[in-house]
């Protein structure tokens, strides 16, 4: 690791060598130990680290990530790669064009924060279903939500994270008589998908609904399913025990019999 990290500062230090002076005059002293640094055999401190990736108008994951062309361009410009990745996304373009003043929110005492469980008949066989758990929170005042896709290994365990996969991630918003969820999976798909959920319980936390995946038509394969929405109790005992049934393939005679009824009816 020590040695990919050095190879990118070489590289840095290429593209600015008539300012090296200036970088090393910033420890004055301490000279000594950048060339420890450059010769490999000790590692900046985080501190350090972090005015070596200021000054160099880098980001910290250089240790972590390859340089690209673009990167080193960046640097020979005296451009941040920071500064570059705050600009707005297309989406945050996107925003700015709709009508002001909609009434989107969507109210906790209707859908609260927390990890709950999305339920849907598969895409590619009808014959069975699917699980996951996703989570709603409150960001800013905006309701945004993520899936929580597990591995095998991590449904046991006591703590559930979004962290382990890559997850589908998106927004809540009201609509006249329900909810609608819009969301985009993960890289390489990209997919994006519209979920509405009506806003009455036809049971005590079950909404139901259908989900669109917007995306060209495959042989046997489908873009349509009804869903329900199961909220969960929020306790580590409810949560785990969902998680467990989560993330894999699950035979339509599994399923709980309220939440089978309501996927099996056709679209």
């Amino acid at each position: 690791m020590c040695c990919a990290f050095l190879v990118k500062i070489y590289d840095c230090s290429a593209k600015r060598a008539r300012q090296l002076p200036r970088f090393a005059a910033i420890w004055i002293s301490i000279v000594y130990k950048f060339n420890r640094y450059m010769s490999g055999h000790s590692f900046p401190k985080p501190n350090v680290l972090q005015q070596i990736c200021d000054y160099f108008l880098v980001d910290s994951r250089i240790y972590l990530e390859p340089l690209t062309p673009d990167d080193l361009e960046r640097v020979r410009r005296g451009q941040s790669q920071s500064a570059l990745q705050a600009q707005p996304s297309y989406l945050h373009q996107a925003v700015d064009y709709f009508e002001r003043g909609i009434a989107l929110t969507v109210s906790q005492s209707e859908l609260p924060d927390g990890i709950h469980c999305f339920w849907r008949r598969s895409f590619t066989e009808l014959e069975t279903a699917s699980c996951n758990l996703i989570s709603i929170k409150t960001v800013e005042g905006v309701r945004v939500f993520k899936s929580l896709e597990l591995l095998k290994s991590q449904r046991n365990r006591a703590e559930i994270s979004g962290r382990s996969t890559p997850s589908s991630r998106g927004v809540v918003m009201r609509c006249p008589d329900g909810y609608a969820l819009f969301a985009i999976n993960p890289h390489p798909s990209r997919f994006i998908s519209l979920t509405y959920f009506g806003n009455v319980y036809f049971s005590e936390n079950l909404l139901s609904g259908f989900m669109v995946l917007a995306r060209k038509e495959y042989f046997q394969r489908h873009r349509f399913s009804r869903c329900v929405l199961e909220l969960l109790p929020q306790t580590s005992n409810c949560i785990l025990n969902a998680a467990r049934r989560t993330s894999r393939k699950l035979s339509m005679e599994d399923l709980p019999i309220m939440i089978k009824d309501v996927i099996e009816t056709p679209l």
